[in-house]
C-alpha cells in the first residue's frame, strides 16, 4: 500500500511548497511516466546511494567526479569514462555520443536518421523507440550512458548543430525528447539531455555570451529542458560551453542551482560538455556535479578539489551531494546492478529496418503539382537520378552527431568541403556512412523495368566540389531524354565547422544551377533535399515536387524510394520553418554576420511564431507537411474543467483514396502582452483509412495557458486564450474561445 500512496504524497508535498512560495507550479503534463510511476524505488535509491556514499574514501569520492580522458584511452571508443569501485560493487561507467547512434569510434554501429528528422515524424512513439534501439546498441558496445538528447532550439536556422536538434518549438522539442529519454533509461543506459542553455549556434560558442531576458527563457529557452527533465528524469543534464546572461553555463548558479535543482526539483548529476568548466570552487558551488576532460586545463581533478575543500571554498558535505547525485541516478537506471558489458550481440539487420522506417515516417513532402507523386513504375522507360552522389551513398550530419564505423569510401582532407571554419575537417574523414542501398539502387528495385541512369559527381575523393559546366549540361540532357528526373541535394553541415554562412545549398556550392539545369530540361523535375536545415530554394516554382529526406541514415535510400514510389505515404511535419529568404529570420540582421554575444532581442518571438508577428510570408511554415491523401476538419469543441485544464476535441476524416497519417495541431493565442500571436500547445499523430473518422481530444493544462510573470518570479495563468486547430502554424482549420 505504501508503494501506491508514494507518488500522490510526493504530489501533494509539490503543490504545498509551491503554495508556501505565493507562486502556483502548474504541472506541465497530468500523464504519468515511469519517474512518477517509480517514486519508492527511488526513495529506495536515494538511501541506498546515501549509503554507499557513507563508505567511500576521499580519493573514491575525488574519481567520482572527473571523467578521463577520451577517444584513445577509453574502452571501446567512448567519449569518456568513471573508474568504479569495486570493492563497493560500484562498476566503471564508460559513455559515449549517441546522437544518431553510437558514436564509438572503434566499434560497428547503426546510423539511424537525424534527431530533426525524428522531430519531423511528430510521434512520441517513434521517438521513445528510437531512445531504446540506440540504447540497445549501447549497452550491446559496453556503454552505460549516452550523450545523444540535444534540444537546443533551433533560433540560429543556419546552426551547424541544428541536425542534431529537435526543431523550434519548445513544447515539440521537450516532449520528443522526453519520450526518447524514457525510452534510453528504460534499457538500463544513463540518459543526458544537452547543451543547458542558451547555445543555439556554433560561433563563439566557447565563451560568448548569449543574453537572454528571464521570461524568454523560462517560457522558450528552458522549456524543453524543463518539460524533459520533469517527465522523464534524465540521469544528467550537461551544461554547454556558453555564458549565458555573463556567467559560464557551467558555472552558472542561477542555471543549475535556481532553476535546475531548486525549481524542478532535478535529482541527477551536471556535467559539463568536454573542456567546459572554467572552475573549481565556482563550478561546484554553482551546481557542476562532474567534468569531462579534453587533456586540456581541467578544474575538478583530485588534486585541485582537495585544494578546494582544505582552504575551505568547497565543502565536504557539496562534495557528497555531488557523488551522490551520479550513484542514485546509476541505482535508479539499473546501471549498478546491471552494468553494460562489451561484447555483446547487435542485431544490425533488425536496426537496419527500423532506421529505415524512423526515416520513412519523417520525410517531408513539400510540394506535389499535379499530383506527381507518388510515381507508378509500371509508366516509366526511363528515370534520371541526378546529384548529391544518390549513386553512392546519403548523407549524415559531422561531428559528435556522427556515427562513424563502418564506413564505405573515403576522401582525403575535407574533400571540397568549404566552410566558414576548418577545424573540424577531421570531424568529416569519411561523411558517407555505410547505406544499406544508395538511392540509385533502390529506384532500380522499385522500377526494374525502367532504364534508371545516373549523372552528377562521381568524384570519390571530392565530393563536395562544385559541378563542372560539362557535368550540368549532362544532366540536363539526360532529364531531356526520361520520363522523369529525380535531383538529390544536400546540405553538409556539423559541430565544430561554424554555421552555414546562407541557408542557400553549397558544399557543392552550384547546386542550384544543377537543379534549374535539369527542371528547364524536364518539367517532371522532382527534388530530394538531403539536409539538418532549412534550405532556400529559388527553384521551387520550377520545379512538381519536393521532398525533404533530412539526414536519413542508413537506410535512407530505400526510405527515399518508398516514398516516392507510393510504398510509403509521407505524414512527416515540418518541426522548422523554411523561409522565403535569408533576410527574413530573426538573427540575419543587416548583413547576416554572427553575433559571438547574441542578443535575443526578438524575445519570444523565434520561429514561427516571429513571422506571424511580423507578418512574414514564410516559403513553408512550420508544422506544414503534405500527404497522397487528404484530411478534413471539424466539430471544433473546447470545454473548461474545473482546475483550469481546457478540453480540446474535434473531428478528422481521411476524405481521400489512400491510408495516411495526420498531425492535427493545437495553437493558443494567449491574451497577454508580449505573447506570439499562436503557440504550439499540443497535438496528436493519428493513422486512417480511406474514408475514416477519428474524434481527436487534447488537454491543454494550466501551465501551457500560462506565462512567466517576473515580478511574481513564477508563472502566471492567463485564462481567456484563442484555441485554434489546424495542420499546420498556418493552415487553421478551426477556431474557437
Amino acid at each position: 500500500m505504501q508503494k501506491r500512496l508514494l507518488p500522490v504524497v510526493a504530489l501533494v508535498a509539490t503543490v504545498c511548497v509551491a503554495a508556501r512560495a505565493g507562486v502556483p507550479d502548474f504541472p506541465l503534463d497530468f500523464r504519468p511516466t515511469s519517474a512518477v510511476l517509480n517514486a519508492f524505488e527511488s526513495a529506495v535509491a536515494h538511501r541506498r546511494a546515501d549509503s554507499l556514499v557513507g563508505k567511500m574514501t576521499l580519493d573514491e569520492k575525488l574519481q567520482f567526479i572527473h571523467s578521463q580522458y577520451v577517444m584513445s584511452a577509453v574502452p571501446g571508443g567512448g567519449a569518456g569514462y568513471i573508474q568504479g569501485v569495486p570493492r563497493l560493487g560500484i562498476p566503471d561507467l564508460n559513455m559515449v555520443d549517441s546522437s544518431t547512434g553510437s558514436g564509438s569510434t572503434s566499434q560497428p554501429s547503426t546510423t539511424f536518421p537525424a534527431t530533426i528528422a525524428l522531430a519531423a515524424s511528430w510521434d512520441r512513439g517513434l521517438s521513445s523507440d528510437f531512445g531504446k534501439q540506440i540504447a540497445l546498441e549501447l549497452r550491446a558496445q559496453g556503454f552505460g550512458m549516452g550523450l545523444g538528447g540535444g534540444t537546443n532550439l533551433a533560433r540560429e536556422p543556419r546552426g551547424g548543430r541544428l541536425f542534431e536538434y529537435l526543431g523550434e518549438d519548445p513544447v515539440l522539442a521537450g516532449e520528443m525528447l522526453a519520450e526518447r529519454t524514457d525510452g534510453t533509461q528504460s534499457q538500463k543506459v544513463i540518459a543526458t539531455i544537452k547543451h543547458y542553455a542558451g547555445n543555439e549556434q556554433e560561433h563563439g560558442r566557447s565563451g560568448g555570451n548569449s543574453q537572454i531576458d528571464e521570461r524568454t527563457l523560462r517560457e522558450l529557452y528552458l522549456l524543453p529542458f524543463e518539460i524533459a527533465a520533469r517527465r522523464a528524469q534524465p540521469g544528467s543534464v550537461m551544461c554547454s560551453y556558453n555564458r549565458l546572461n555573463g556567467d559560464y553555463a557551467c558555472e552558472n548558479s542561477h542555471l543549475l542551482n535556481d532553476v535546475l535543482k531548486n525549481d524542478w526539483r532535478f535529482e541527477g548529476q551536471v556535467q559539463s560538455d568536454w573542456g567546459a568548466a572554467h572552475s573549481t570552487a565556482k563550478a561546484i558551488n554553482a551546481g557542476l556535479d562532474e567534468e569531462e576532460d579534453v587533456g586540456a586545463t581541467v578544474y575538478l581533478t583530485p588534486a585541485a578539489v582537495k585544494q578546494a575543500i582544505a582552504n575551505g571554498s568547497v565543502s565536504t558535505a557539496r562534495l557528497d551531494d555531488m557523488v551522490k547525485r551520479k550513484l542514485y541516478v546509476m541505482i535508479r537506471t539499473g546501471v549498478m546492478d546491471h552494468p553494460a558489458k562489451a561484447g555483446g550481440t547487435i542485431d544490425f539487420a533488425r536496426a537496419n529496418v527500423f532506421a529505415q522506417s524512423a526515416a520513412e515516417q519523417s520525410m517531408v513532402l513539400l510540394k506535389n503539382d499535379n499530383n506527381q507523386l507518388p510515381l507508378s513504375a509500371g509508366s516509366l522507360s526511363r528515370i534520371a537520378v541526378i546529384g548529391a552522389h544518390a549513386d553512392a551513398a546519403v548523407l549524415t550530419g559531422g561531428g559528435s552527431g556522427n556515427t562513424r564505423d563502418p564506413v564505405t569510401g573515403s576522401f582525403a582532407g575535407c574533400g571540397g568541403l568549404t566552410f566558414g571554419t576548418t577545424s573540424g575537417c577531421s570531424w568529416w574523414s569519411n561523411p558517407w556512412l555505410k547505406l544499406d542501398t544508395p538511392i540509385v539502387a533502390a529506384v532500380r528495385a522499385l522500377a526494374p523495368s525502367a532504364q534508371v541512369s545516373f549523372a552528377g559527381n562521381s568524384d570519390q575523393q571530392s565530393p563536395f566540389r562544385a559541378y563542372t559546366q560539362q557535368e550540368i549540361d549532362e544532366a540536363a540532357a539526360l532529364a531531356s531524354h526520361s520520363d522523369v528526373a529525380i535531383v538529390v541535394v544536400a546540405q553538409p553541415a556539423g559541430e565544430d565547422i561554424g554555421d552555414l554562412q546562407s541557408l542557400s545549398l553549397a558544399n557543392p556550392s552550384n547546386q542550384d544551377a544543377l537543379v534549374d539545369a535539369v527542371a528547364r530540361a524536364n518539367p517532371r523535375t522532382i527534388v530530394v533535399v538531403e539536409s539538418g536545415n532549412p534550405v532556400l530554394m529559388p527553384w521551387k516554382d520550377r520545379v512538381s515536387a519536393i521532398v525533404e529526406a533530412w539526414y536519413p541514415g542508413e537506410g535512407g535510400g530505400k526510405a527515399i524510394a518508398n516514398v516516392l514510389f507510393g510504398k510509403v505515404n509521407p505524414s512527416g511535419k515540418l518541426p522548422v520553418t523554411f523561409p522565403l529568404h535569408d533576410q527574413d529570420t530573426p538573427t540575419w540582421g543587416q548583413n547576416g554576420a554572427f553575433e559571438t554575444d547574441p542578443v535575443y532581442s526578438e524575445q519570444l518571438n523565434m520561429g514561427y511564431r516571429w513571422y506571424d508577428a511580423k507578418n512574414i510570408a514564410p516559403m513553408f511554415e512550420f508544422g506544414y507537411g503534405l500527404s497522397y491523401t487528404h484530411f478534413s476538419y471539424s466539430g471544433l469543441s473546447v470545454a473548461h474543467r474545473p482546475d483550469g485544464a481546457l478540453d480540446v476535441s474535434f473531428t478528422v476524416r481521411n476524405d481521400g483514396r489512400r491510408a495516411g497519417a495526420e498531425v492535427p495541431q493545437v495553437y493558443l493565442g494567449v491574451p497577454y502582452n508580449g505573447e506570439p500571436p499562436r503557440r504550439l500547445v499540443g497535438w496528436e499523430k493519428i493513422g486512417m483509412n480511406p474514408g475514416e473518422t477519428r474524434r481527436v481530444r487534447i488537454t491543454v493544462t494550466p501551465r501551457m495557458q500560462s506565462v512567466w510573470d517576473t515580478s511574481r518570479n513564477g508563472w502566471r495563468y492567463v485564462p481567456g486564450g484563442t484555441v485554434y486547430v489546424g495542420a499546420s502554424s498556418r493552415d487553421i482549420r478551426l477556431q474557437g474561445s
